[in-house]
């Protein structure tokens, strides 16, 4: 049998999106491409894979075989690749990771990995939580930090800690206000895709304020920025505890105390269940996981 590694791709994306479309989207080729793809390797292998109406979509019996057999097959690779690139420097490792695990968990961690391993590299890529996940997706981040989970069969999720997220204001904002008070309140926020944005409006949900109720005056990609911005004086702003950690009795910021609301958010480490994980990218699990 003659299998194209395309093809392959092309098969594992389709049933993990159970879409065509969404698959050429993701893949960035033509569905006509993957269509042509899926009907090569049904022919190559002389059976039906997947079953598709304007009704249904789903995997034969078949289909299920060869997809763990295609999975395999990317497991190998990623091993090999891996295994001739390590080399005599332990070979660099790629992490993607939102902003507050990248900006005040990974250093740490990094340093104390590499204190024990030298040879050790690594490249960290930050990001908001969703595209932290399409990365270690798409292999281009061999794991991830994200504070947000979804569901996929191809990507396994480890809780690695937790952190608060609370309400700055200014140095004149009150000590505290009401749930209520909340739409009222000019915010700075992050953008959509953030897992502190998502927190937030998972918890605001829950006392029954929606997005659009909020007056949000100012957005950006950047924790610090929002830090910055509320010191500045252009509102408040929902930041994670560990952001302010530092500045909490610095003269421009407040935390603002919130009646009967908080926020407890987790953070998980994300990595392919088929991909094959290098010594560097072990070694940071293993730290990430015996942190207190």
């Amino acid at each position: 049998m003659n299998f194209d590694l395309k093809q392959l791709r092309s098969y594992l994306e389709v049933l993990d999106q159970n879409s065509f479309t969404k698959a050429s989207r993701n893949l960035k080729i033509g569905q006509a491409t993957i269509s042509h793809h899926i009907s090569q390797l049904e022919k190559t292998i002389g059976a039906r894979l997947i079953i598709r109406t304007s009704k249904e979509f789903s995997v034969t019996r078949e289909g299920e075989v060869f997809r763990g057999f295609c999975e395999q097959v990317f497991q190998n690779i990623e091993s090999l690749r891996q295994e001739i690139g390590r080399g005599d420097t332990g070979g660099l490792t790629r992490i993607s990771a939102s902003t507050i695990p990248a900006t005040y968990i990974l250093p740490r961690i990094i340093a104390s990995v590499r204190e024990k391993n030298p040879d050790y590299y690594y490249r960290m890529d930050t990001s908001d939580s969703r595209e932290v996940i399409e990365m270690v997706k798409d292999r281009t981040a061999e794991i991830g930090i994200t504070g947000r989970i979804i569901r996929n069969r191809t990507l396994e999720f480890m809780e690695i800690g937790s952190d608060s997220v609370v309400l700055i204001g200014g140095r004149d904002s009150p000590g505290s206000v009401s749930i209520s008070d909340i739409p009222k309140l000019p915010l700075v926020s992050r953008e959509p895709g953030s897992g502190t944005r998502e927190a937030c409006e998972q918890e605001l949900n829950r006392h029954g304020i929606r997005p659009s109720d909020l007056d949000i005056v100012f957005e950006c990609s950047s924790t610090e920025t929002v830090r910055e911005s509320v010191e500045a004086g252009q509102g408040y702003a929902f930041i994670s505890d560990m952001a302010i950690g530092k500045s909490r009795h610095g003269k421009g910021l407040k935390v603002v105390d919130v009646d009967g609301f908080e926020i407890k958010r987790k953070f998980y480490l994300v990595h392919l269940k088929s991909r094959y994980l290098s010594g560097p990218a072990r070694a940071i699990i293993e730290a990430l996981t015996q942190q207190p």
